[in-house]
């Protein structure tokens, strides 16, 4: 291994991160000394990295943190920094530290640059995403290209601390079943509420006999109203607890509560299929090689908005080869679209 210092700064989404796992793990694999920035959205996700030094700071970077990236830097002489998410902060870095060698994802609109093609001189090394066509490679393959031809590839993630289910976690677990989040967001852009829920899950269930969902944690009264109503309607598995609560009305749709990152790592791979807006789902599904079926809700209102849309994914999905469904607001012509898939 190298004796370099090396900073990733990858403060980023849960599911980005996981875009980012195999140029991550790489570069563990290569280098001694490796710190990585989490944020608060995939910091449970720190596990994996146990041979690195993690830091957190905020997704949104304040003033303080700010400040103390800066005093990182100036102190800790890093050799290479990797910047894996785009705050504009960070491309200021480049021209501040000019000894350092600095990689780069950066960002090309119809309009505009992120970061300016000023800016980008002082890079050392980048690739662009194109937000103005479509992209040839994903956001995903894009990364491995910053890594240098000295670096072998880390496929297998061996420089990854990847865990074991714990057996009390499994026990509780059917042998089989269909793995689905819930998104609240997701359910209010398609203006679908408790009814549309009830009903995609009896449908669900005519394919599955066993369904678990998670539920996304926001700090809102209509999120907590349905997750109040998940508790009072559905058994429950509390998989940080071992414990299992049966609802007789509905003992084979079980509430994932309360789940935390690990566990949430461990069931996408224990299940036959997941399915799930876009996103965490998608992309842990794609690290263990796991049956994913995407849900999109884009309006498109015109031909821009279609083109805008296949831009999008091919930046985030392409050559994953999952297979996908877009909704609308008609719940029943919806959940067909979905069951002819899963």
């Amino acid at each position: 291994m190298i004796n370099k210092k090396i900073l990733i700064l990858k403060n980023d989404r849960a599911g980005d991160l996981f875009t980012s796992i195999t140029l991550i793990s790489s570069l563990i694999s290569h280098y001694q000394n490796v710190t990585v920035y989490l944020s608060e959205l995939n910091e449970g996700f720190s596990f994996f990295f146990n041979k690195a030094l993690i830091k957190k700071i905020k997704f949104n970077l304040t003033i303080v943190n700010k400040i103390l990236v800066f005093i990182d830097i100036l102190f800790n002489k890093y050799d290479k920094i990797y910047i894996l998410t785009p705050k504009s902060f960070y491309f200021i870095l480049p021209l501040l530290f000019r000894n350092i060698k600095f990689y780069a994802i950066v960002y090309d609109n119809k309009k505009s640059f992120r970061p300016s093609p000023f800016l980008r001189k002082y890079l050392y090394k980048y690739k662009i995403v194109f937000r103005n066509k479509i992209n040839l490679k994903s956001y995903r393959e894009l990364q491995l290209e910053l890594i240098d031809d000295d670096i072998n590839l880390d496929i297998n993630h061996y420089a990854l601390n990847i865990p074991i289910i714990d057996q009390k976690l499994k026990n509780l677990l059917p042998k089989r079943f269909i793995l689905f989040q819930f998104r609240y967001l997701f359910f209010k852009e398609l203006n679908w509420e408790i009814d549309e829920f009830n009903y995609l899950m009896s449908r669900i269930k005519d394919k599955y006999e066993y369904i678990l969902f998670s539920s996304d944690i926001e700090n809102n009264r209509f999120s907590r109203h349905f997750n109040d109503y998940f508790k009072d309607n559905f058994s429950i598995i509390d998989t940080n607890n071992y414990i299992t609560k049966i609802n007789e009305n509905n003992n084979k749709i079980f509430y994932l509560e309360n789940i935390n990152s690990q566990n949430l790592f461990y069931l996408l791979k224990e299940s036959e299929i997941n399915l799930a807006k876009h996103g965490i789902f998608s992309h842990i599904s794609y690290f263990f090689n796991r049956r994913c079926h995407n849900l999109f809700n884009f309006d498109i209102k015109s031909k821009d908005d279609y083109h805008h849309q296949k831009i999008s994914y091919s930046e985030w999905y392409k050559n994953m080869n999952f297979k996908f469904s877009f909704l609308n607001k008609d719940i029943k012509k919806s959940v067909q679209k979905i069951l002819r898939n899963i």
